[in-house]
């Protein structure tokens, strides 16, 4: 199989999410990406890595990332402005990975929304609380791309936040 990570390309890295896991003992919930037929984009950030870092990151992306996943390069498009985007390419020809269903740590779809907001405020783990997770991955749909509206991220932080009596902002 070809490697996508090993070519002269630059190495461009799609992410959609933070590292919030928790612990084997209560595992937290992160958003993956799995292959689906779908005409919705998928809303992130592509990061362009330092050539000098290349073979680190690549290290350690293999570690965390390899038991469970398939790596792509895909096309990545940006929404910045010309005056923003002078030698970024459109489409970004970006390194992602795609969750795969023989992953222990796959889960698929919730059995309902408040068991999972309830799961996700339960998950502590060394990266941190697992509801800054979602309530950041809220934030910054909102905030920092609005037209990515993602009604399952919004109707979880509403869930959460709901359970634990606070407002969401």
């Amino acid at each position: 199989m070809n490697d996508p990570l090993n070519n002269s390309e630059d190495f461009w890295i799609f992410g959609y999410g933070e590292d919030h896991r928790g612990t084997p003992e209560a595992p937290g919930r992160v958003v993956t990406l799995i292959e689906h037929p779908t005409e919705e984009p998928v809303w992130g950030a592509a990061y362009l890595i330092a050539p000098s870092e290349v073979e680190r990151i690549k290290q350690y992306l293999d570690l965390r990332e390899i038991n469970g996943y398939s790596i792509h390069r895909h096309p990545v498009y940006h929404n910045l402005a010309d005056r923003e985007s002078e030698g970024i390419p459109n489409p970004i020809p970006a390194i992602l990975y795609i969750g795969t269903p023989d992953n222990p740590q796959f889960v698929g779809p919730a059995e309902s929304t408040t068991a999972l907001a309830q799961h996700i405020l339960n998950s502590r783990g060394p990266s941190g609380e697992n509801k800054e997770y979602l309530y950041n991955l809220h934030t910054a749909l909102e905030q920092l791309a609005p037209e990515a509206h993602d009604p399952h991220i919004s109707e979880l932080a509403r869930a959460a936040a709901e359970i634990e009596g606070i407002p969401l902002d």
